[in-house]
């Protein structure tokens, strides 16, 4: 869909954010990342760019296509023959829906495991002096030509528009000569300038964008000698972004005088995000949130953000294709209300016949929103997590070789009294799929939102008897 350049945002990133997250079918026993790229890993992340084309997204960002924690020492064999025509057609299925791919790399963290076992003397080392388990460290110039060889490979044989920058996602090192010596944001700053400079004078046409991640303690924000710092690096790069899992590293209150002078565009990821679980039933869950999703980025939008990285998931999933669908035609076009969009949404997937039918899928999907996030409340969270409500949330735990608990339904998401009014709410929905019998041309994703709502309820239960709750 075209978008309107005086309301839109200028970097509408769909963030994949791994290769399986937008999975059609479940790998139920692969820990995470998984790190499979087979035709149905193809098969997802195609289906993701259909909605996420049709719903005004400029670019996919996908890690995992080359490696997750651990690149080989000589890059190439990371990609056999089968791996790299998948790459291609995915780069392919992009450039057919007029969208660019952007590709995820740890700058010195993430994807250099199997390189400092092989290569000890580029390890990094933590605060006390013992050897950091996943960071390279910068007082060796070999750490560099690692990732300049990276970036030569892949950028030299595959055609992806942007590069996303992560340089401490997994931390960093804290040796006198990086993090140890002016401090951790000064480091990271200085890692993703010289990075963003290589690609820049080698491809400038490439898109260059970093994320702040792991940068500052949690639930902290920068000082302003920080932002200062940080104001330098909007000098080599054309994004920088701030998603706020846990809250904004650029205070509220700083974000207007940061912004009048950072050079470069400034973003987030929409205030809040389920992050999908690869191991589960694509459909075992129904989460929509549409409407904070829009009103988010059109608040964001009025403060100066241009850019955001939208998490997706797998499109079978009838809340995800939704929340996906209507951020993207929001982001496109920021005059737009939630409603408004939800509407049309509802309108091109389900295709509901008359007005009557229209009106129950959208309360169907304004209450599915109601059933989970009606039901937070922000001084539970500070009392059992010391924290505020989160950016980032997950069905279950990250790590793990099998299904894992449904987390997101335990306290402090929900407590007794939300699991009762979440049920209830879920219940509604269920009494009301069965009346739009032969009223839409949905494709089966009733029945898909019907699946989720039961699992829920049977979860809820299970979790409620367990309790002794009534």
């Amino acid at each position: 869909m075209s978008a309107s350049s005086d309301h839109a945002y200028k970097y509408r990133v769909a963030f994949g954010a791994w290769i399986n997250d937008m999975r059609l079918t479940p790998l139920p026993l692969e820990d995470w990342p998984a790190p499979v790229l087979d035709d149905d890993t193809v098969a997802g992340i195609t289906r993701a760019l259909d909605v996420q084309s049709a719903a005004g997204f400029t670019h996919l960002d996908v890690w995992g296509l080359f490696a997750t924690f651990g690149w080989p020492t000589d890059l190439t064999s990371a990609v056999d023959d089968g791996r790299r025509k998948r790459i291609h057609r995915i780069l392919q299925a992009a450039r057919d829906r007029g969208m660019t791919l952007s590709y995820g790399m740890g700058v010195y963290s993430w994807g250099y495991d199997k390189i400092l076992d092989a290569d000890p003397a580029v390890r990094g080392k933590l605060a006390d002096g013992s050897p950091h388990p996943h960071a390279m460290c910068d007082a060796n110039p070999k750490s560099f030509e690692y990732v300049t060889r990276i970036l030569d490979f892949v950028l030299g044989e595959f055609d992806f528009g942007a590069v996303h920058l992560e340089s401490c996602d997994l931390g960093c090192c804290q040796c006198p000569e990086c993090a140890g010596g002016k401090g951790m944001v000064d480091y990271n700053c200085r890692l993703n300038e010289k990075t963003a400079d290589y690609i820049k004078s080698r491809w400038p046409e490439k898109t260059v964008y970093v994320i702040t991640i792991s940068w500052i303690p949690i639930f902290t924000t920068f000082s302003q000698a920080e932002l200062d710092r940080v104001v330098q690096l909007g000098d080599h790069i054309d994004c920088l972004f701030d998603q706020g899992h846990t809250g904004y590293q650029v205070a509220p209150e700083d974000r207007a005088g940061f912004l009048s002078r950072l050079k470069c565009a400034y973003g987030t990821s929409g205030g809040r995000w389920l992050y999908p679980d690869a191991r589960w039933d694509r459909g075992s869950y129904f989460v929509p949130f549409p409407r904070y999703a829009a009103e988010t980025i059109r608040r964001e939008f009025d403060e100066g953000i241009r850019a955001s990285m939208f998490y997706q998931g797998p499109m079978s999933n009838p809340g995800v294709e939704v929340n996906v669908s209507v951020a993207g035609r929001v982001l496109a076009d920021t005059r737009r209300h939630a409603d408004d969009a939800l509407a049309e949404v509802l309108e091109v997937l389900y295709k509901p016949v008359n007005q009557d039918a229209r009106a129950r899928l959208l309360s169907i999907f304004e209450r599915g929103e109601e059933a989970f996030f009606g039901q937070w409340d922000n001084e539970r969270f500070v009392k059992d997590w010391g924290r505020p409500m989160p950016g980032e949330f997950h069905l279950s735990q990250l790590f793990g070789t099998e299904p894992g608990a449904a987390h997101y339904l335990l306290d402090p998401f929900l407590d007794a009294a939300g699991r009762k009014a979440c049920k209830a709410e879920l219940i509604s929905i269920l009494e009301d799929i069965p009346k739009l019998a032969g009223q839409c041309e949905d494709d089966g994703r009733l029945e898909k939102i019907e699946r989720g709502a039961i699992m829920t309820i049977n979860l809820i239960n299970t979790i409620s008897v367990l309790k002794g709750e009534s």
